[in-house]
């Protein structure tokens, strides 16, 4: 039998051992394939830099709803609806666990402005969101989770707001939820994503690439997860949504970064989202 040196000599050795096999792959990958590092929108990142990860971005994006206004815009000449409010606010919260029922943690924005164009906003937010806490209040044959966040920022001129819900009904898959809206505070209309693209000189054919990579990529991962036995949502990457014309859902965030929004949840059973952030 092994004494107690002779055993941790071994634990030493086989740590020696896996230590020099480590390094001596990551030296032949840096040196001796030519196969590129890329993040997830392909930038080639093989001469160092940190690396970009879907999951990294997606996070970023979730991180934003504190459910707060950060604004240093001057409201004086925007008529409100309440003069007491700021130009977005928490007009209804709630959190509350029904035994068998529910439970809901919930953060109901509204757009404190007298205009057609957000008038059409708060009612979008009520028959996509509130109504569906007024039914899970009224009564479930399945236990509910409802989760109910937003945040909005003015950048320059332009008011975004994002609200997210995240739903779990019964045995159903989760649901995450996205919805946007963007008003330039100074023309009183939605703003378009191509017109933000304009307005700051980006290509679109680059937004379009990096669009297609991040969705080509998360599709990829989708297929080797679903050759494993897992279920999985499937992407049609030709799909017309990704066509800068035809996307709907983006935010400005903090310091003026742009997050486009896929949210896969907004028409099926699934928390997927595809977020990239120009």
């Amino acid at each position: 039998m092994m004494n107690t040196k002779t055993i941790r000599y071994i634990i030493y050795a086989v740590i020696i051992i896996f230590c020099v096999v480590a390094i001596g792959l990551g030296v032949y990958a840096q040196f001796f394939t030519n196969e590129p590092i890329q993040d997830v929108y392909g930038n080639d990142i093989s001469a160092g830099g940190n690396i970009i990860t879907h999951q990294d971005v997606n996070q970023a994006f979730i991180d934003l709803f504190t459910n707060e206004f950060y604004s240093n815009y001057n409201d004086t000449n925007i008529t409100k609806i309440d003069d007491t409010k700021e130009l977005v606010y928490t007009f209804y919260e709630d959190n509350q666990n029904v035994s068998g029922k529910y439970s809901m943690n919930i953060h109901i924005p509204v757009i404190n402005i007298q205009s057609d164009v957000v008038t059409g906003f708060n009612n979008l937010t009520q028959s996509i969101f509130v109504d569906k806490i007024n039914s899970v209040m009224a009564g479930t044959e399945v236990y509910t989770i409802y989760n109910l966040d937003y945040i909005a920022y003015v950048n320059n001129n332009l008011l975004s707001v994002a609200i997210k819900a995240t739903i779990k009904e019964g045995d159903n898959p989760q649901r995450v939820i996205v919805q946007t809206y963007n008003y330039d505070l100074e023309t009183n209309q939605a703003v378009t994503l191509k017109e933000v693209l304009e307005d700051r000189d980006i290509d679109e054919t680059v937004v379009e690439n990096r669009i297609r990579t991040v969705v080509q990529n998360a599709s990829n991962d989708a297929d080797k997860m679903a050759e494993s036995g897992y279920t999985v949502y499937q992407r049609n990457v030709n799909d017309e949504m990704y066509q800068i014309d035809n996307i709907t859902n983006f935010i400005e965030g903090p310091n003026g970064e742009l997050y486009i929004i896929f949210a896969y949840g907004n028409n099926n059973y699934t928390s997927e989202m595809d977020i990239i952030q120009i």
